[in-house]
């Protein structure tokens, strides 16, 4: 007499439930657990030193140098000495792609804030910065995290090919900008600061590739040297990070900033678009690709706006606003990739 579905079911049928679809779900959340752990817990403790001025302001330049000149090279060093054949041949067309892909922006953007400014006076004021912010992001250091993460190994060494002539093509473009734009440097080049920034990272991209294609053999306690001070990088760029962010700064040029920042954004995915149709990048490559179209700004156009007598602040203010978009959209990203 009832008429109830569940009613008609035998008492003693047992249903076969397959846990497989909770295992799954609990992998991926555990994973996701430990990736948003191991790159916002290093940026938290970061701004919490920043704020609490648990390291003066003077020393923070010294701890981003020592990330830079050290454990970066060192990191660099220990993935390429273990590459394979794939990612061997994928090191010319990562190289030739950032060439291009910086290009592409550098023109696509030089055009816009050309335009912009007729209509805008702080897009004049600040036009080479702004286009020196439009070519340059973050695509390593944090985006190398995002890499090992979403592609494992392999996405690391692949990032760290997409970045290996990174300095010498931002140099290049960021020239450009100031040729084009006709502005005058205030002081001159420091020439040693720039080779301390790029001699480490080019010896030990060059060295680590020499000792992986050519099956060097190394002694023990020099792999476990650069093995150490390499797992060091990226939870140091990381704390780096948060050190650098100060809220109250940012907050001023925020409203004019990010309208921009969304155009750079909406420029850089245009531009992995037409990279991605290019037949040489395999599966992997194409998958750090991704990632870095949605990189923040990072510490180089501060670094080159200070050699060349730009507005410093300026830059590490969009830094600041465009870390911390970055860091917000994060979570969609393991939505995206999951």
């Amino acid at each position: 007499m009832n008429s109830c579905a569940f009613c008609r079911i035998p008492a003693n049928l047992s249903v076969p439930v397959d846990y497989r679809a909770f295992s799954l779900f609990n992998g991926s959340m555990d994973s996701m657990i430990n990736a948003f752990t191991t790159i916002f817990l290093p940026i938290f403790l970061g701004i919490i030193s920043r704020m609490g001025n648990f390291i003066p302001p003077k020393n923070r330049p010294v701890l981003q140098q020592f990330a830079v000149r050290i454990t970066i090279p060192a990191l660099i060093f220990s993935s390429l000495r273990t590459l394979d054949g794939n990612t061997a041949g994928q090191f010319l067309p990562m190289s030739l792609g950032l060439f291009l892909f910086m290009a592409i922006t550098w023109l696509l953007l030089w055009g816009a804030i050309s335009m912009l400014q007729k209509k805008f006076e702080w897009i004049g004021k600040y036009r080479s910065e702004l286009l020196l912010i439009s070519f340059t992001g973050n695509i390593g250091y944090i985006c190398w995290k995002l890499h090992e993460i979403f592609a494992g190994t392999d996405g690391l060494q692949r990032g760290i090919f997409y970045t290996a002539f990174y300095w010498p093509f931002l140099l290049t473009f960021a020239s450009l900008t100031v040729l084009v734009f006709g502005l005058n440097r205030t002081k001159e080049l420091n020439k040693r600061e720039f080779l301390y920034n790029l001699t480490p990272v080019l010896s030990g991209m060059f060295s680590g590739l020499a000792v992986g294609v050519l099956q060097i053999n190394i002694p023990p306690w020099l792999i476990g040297l650069t093995d150490n001070f390499g797992t060091m990088a990226i939870p140091l760029i990381l704390f780096c990070m948060g050190l650098s962010i100060s809220f109250k700064k940012s907050i001023k040029t925020s409203g004019p900033l990010i309208p921009f920042l969304v155009l750079r954004l909406a420029v850089w995915i245009m531009a992995t678009a037409l990279m991605l149709r290019m037949p040489w990048f395999d599966d992997t490559s194409r998958r750090v690709l991704m990632i870095n179209a949605l990189a923040p700004l990072g510490v180089n156009p501060i670094v080159i706006s200070d050699m060349f007598g730009l507005n410093t602040e300026f830059i590490a203010n969009s830094t600041i606003i465009s870390t911390v978009l970055f860091l917000l959209f994060i979570p969609g990203m393991f939505i995206l990739w999951g």
